[in-house]
């Protein structure tokens, strides 16, 4: 398991998210997510024998497969490290990866889709009907998801810049530490039999709703600071 005070430490980060301030809490995600990929690369470096183990954690679950949700919480999870996966005859939602990525995702994943539900109630009425907000939030959750995309896209081909004492981590580190996480949880999901049916489709009745949420998904302030240096600093000795 991870160190408590870690844990800690990336749960008040994330409580941003929560913030009345609307610059602080959208820009949650990639901070968040950035945050998560310099502690792993902290943990890394200590060795094969400090890694965490892999485990999974339920996120939410439903009675059908709603695909802005599982499309919200693949990206999340691709952008941390983790699976996310729905098992189809409990209707469990849940994520595979190590203790601390599960945390930092699932607080994300709880954060960013209650910041899609509120928006989409907002715009409840003048005869936007089901149609319309359910594809408003598919639109959403596929541009909060592609963007999460992107910035794990661009740590893997330009690394994490230093910050205060913290050095700057190569690309290329960033790749391997992505790539061990993969190959842990693949074993993993190896060991226990779980058979895995990849679920495209994501089709949507109203295009007015669709381009609407992807709008908004697009205006979420994604930035790759939100700790002081002094908190980095901090974490880095934790680990």
């Amino acid at each position: 398991m991870a160190d408590t005070s870690i844990v800690e430490k990336i749960k008040k980060l994330l409580a941003l998210a929560t913030s009345s301030n609307e610059n602080e809490s959208t820009a949650a995600a990639e901070k968040a997510s950035v945050l998560l990929a310099q502690y792993n690369l902290s943990l890394a470096d200590l060795g094969p024998n400090h890694q965490e183990e892999i485990d999974e954690n339920s996120v939410e679950t439903t009675s059908k497969f709603v695909t802005w949700k599982m499309m919200l919480l693949s990206g999340i999870a691709e952008a941390n490290g983790c699976n996310a996966m729905r098992n189809t005859y409990t209707g469990n939602m849940f994520l595979v990866g190590s203790s601390t990525n599960l945390i930092v995702c699932k607080h994300l994943y709880e954060y960013l889709s209650s910041a899609i539900e509120k928006r989409a109630k907002y715009r409840k009425g003048n005869g936007r009907g089901l149609a319309y907000l359910n594809a408003f939030r598919v639109g959403c959750a596929t541009r909060l998801r592609q963007r999460l995309l992107e910035q794990k896209q661009e740590m893997e081909t330009s690394g994490i810049p230093g910050e205060g004492n913290a050095a700057a981590t190569p690309g290329i580190v960033v790749r391997s530490m992505f790539e061990k996480n993969q190959q842990a949880i693949g074993d993993y999901l190896e060991s226990r039999g779980v058979k895995i049916k990849t679920r495209t489709d994501s089709q949507v009745s109203s295009e007015a709703g669709f381009n609407s949420g992807y709008e908004v998904g697009d205006k979420i302030s994604l930035h790759k600071q939100v700790q002081p240096p002094e908190d980095m600093k901090q974490l880095n000795e934790c680990v």
